[in-house]
């Protein structure tokens, strides 16, 4: 019979036809913070999920994403913070390993069964030491999105971006954030940033990484610009200065509104290395270890994720972690067409150490005209130091 089966039990009990949910909720969300489209969509989510519990009151609470981990981390650290939050990945192995994240590895059944079908990239990118403290609801990564009126042949090859220099743009950012679109050029000219088990910087070696900070310094003397953060690029190519930058599928609903059927997605650029590979992860709930309501946090998670209301996240440009679900949206098709291209996102701890020092590295190419081999070798040595390894 039905009940017989685990798999259609956990589906079951995680279906709105199941007990209702009661009790109060606090959760995080940075959507809105960041200007995007994307908090619409998730109010409508927690809207139905609380029409579908009469008994549940969720409070959603808007927090810039700059601050959003630190405040998650001071006050989950200190015993309080909300029940849960939605974020990328970012902080997830230093969360986890701090102790402050529920580990949620008795889900895995379910998130993989139907409804939920939760592909194995993303469970795999929201593991650390061999268990689960997010529960993945979508999968991102950056590409070139651009306006297919100025460009109409999109660049593949990174002489093709040089050709194109002027009419592009790159975030190259301060505080480590440029390190992040930095990556997908790594695997494009052969380099690697660290050893996948021991995590010792590997990013000397073979000089592809020099070599990738090398193009994007020709890349600026060639005339591509060169911004602090997306806010700026993008609102340079909505007026047209720019017609094109490597960016992820949060701006996607805002570029259409404004660029129409001009908005087209590749991915970045193929260089002698090999293929554009960029740091793929998902983005998920995260549970407070420490909330009285952890249990209902995680029962409100998965309704959230059911395909009815995922499905609404999907049309405003997230790529569902569940792999029945389709976007309608043909930028989101797009970029969800290229996920599996992607670098998973390492939940090693010394990842933590590559972010700024690599940032640090690329500011001083671009800014200072460092030596692009010497400001390899000093983020590389930087790196291993703060990771305590020889």
């Amino acid at each position: 019979s039905m009940a017989a089966s685990p798999s259609a039990a956990a589906s079951a009990a995680a279906s709105p036809a199941a007990a209702a949910l009661t009790g109060s909720l606090s959760v995080w969300e940075a959507y809105g913070a960041s200007g995007t489209s994307e908090k619409p969509a998730f109010d409508k989510m927690v809207a139905a999920v609380m029409a579908a519990n009469p008994g549940l009151t969720v409070t959603v609470t808007d927090v810039p994403f700059a601050n959003l981990f630190t405040n998650f981390e001071t006050q989950a650290g200190a015993g309080s913070g909300p029940d849960l939050y939605i974020a990328p990945n970012d902080n997830l192995p230093k969360e986890a390993r701090a102790g402050l994240l529920k580990d949620v590895s008795s889900l895995i059944p379910t998130l993989t069964a139907a409804p939920y079908n939760t592909s194995k990239v993303a469970l795999d990118a929201s593991t650390v030491d061999g268990k689960l403290y997010e529960i993945p609801e979508s999968m991102k990564a950056i590409e070139l999105m651009y306006n297919n009126s100025v460009i109409t042949t999109p660049p593949v090859s990174t002489a093709d971006w040089l050709t194109n220099a002027k009419k592009l743009g790159w975030v190259y950012g301060a505080n480590g954030g440029g390190s992040y679109y930095l990556w997908g050029l790594f695997s494009s000219f052969g380099g690697t940033i660290m050893d996948a088990t021991t995590g010792k910087c590997t990013a000397t070696t073979g000089g592809g990484v020099a070599a990738g900070l090398k193009w994007l310094a020709d890349m600026k003397a060639a005339g591509m610009h060169f911004y602090q953060n997306d806010g700026d690029a993008k609102a340079d190519l909505i007026s047209g200065k720019i017609a094109g930058f490597i960016e992820g599928p949060w701006q996607s609903a805002d570029l259409s509104k404004a660029l129409g059927a001009k908005l087209s997605v590749v991915a970045g650029p193929t260089g002698p290395g090999g293929a554009w590979a960029p740091l793929t992860a998902p983005d998920g709930y995260y549970v407070n270890a420490g909330s009285p309501n952890a249990d209902l946090a995680v029962q409100f998670a998965l309704q959230m994720l059911l395909p009815a209301n995922e499905q609404l996240f999907a049309n405003y440009g997230h790529l569902p972690a569940n792999t029945t679900l389709q976007p309608t949206d043909p930028i989101a098709q797009s970029f969800a067409a290229l996920m599996p291209k992607g670098f998973a996102r390492p939940t090693l701890k010394q990842l933590d150490n590559y972010w700024g020092n690599f940032g640090n590295a690329l500011v001083a190419v671009i800014d200072k005209g460092t030596d692009p081999t010497k400001a390899v070798a000093d983020a590389c040595a930087a790196m291993d130091k703060a990771n305590g390894i020889q």
